[in-house]
């Protein structure tokens, strides 16, 4: 039986990590001029409506162990396209990098939505029991 104590720990890690992110995104938007209002929208959209259901249905659907395998090849699939996006994009077109204020901040914003949506919206027996 594992123990609640990790995974009470990993749970206030994870929010840690969470808010350390919000708070870089918040700072380089403020920081931007003109602030990218529109690309911030944009991800924050688009990274809601992913990143929720999808986590979502997984939880429901995939044994644990299955998901933290595919958890440790998605985060090498999403290093490995970030590092080809970002040579390509150095390489011929440096407006391809979409790496900015609007995108960091609209990336924190969809996932503080998504987590607000599990908590007050999605119903009992869809919700997540590890975030």
């Amino acid at each position: 039986m594992p123990s609640e104590t990790v995974s009470a720990r990993l749970r206030v890690v994870r929010y840690v990590v969470l808010a350390g992110v919000c708070l870089f995104a918040a700072g380089q938007f403020y920081a931007a001029e003109p602030r990218p209002w529109g690309v911030a929208v944009a991800w924050a959209a688009g990274t809601a409506l992913v990143f929720g259901p999808v986590a979502w249905l997984a939880r429901d659907r995939v044994t644990e162990d299955l998901r933290e395998t595919l958890t440790y090849v998605a985060a090498g699939a999403g290093i490995l396209l970030a590092s080809v996006w970002l040579g390509v994009s150095l390489a011929f077109a440096p407006a391809l990098f979409p790496y900015g204020p609007g995108v960091w901040a609209g990336f924190a914003l969809g996932i503080l939505v998504a987590l607000l949506a599990e908590r007050t919206v999605v119903p009992e027996r869809l919700r997540g029991a590890g975030i």
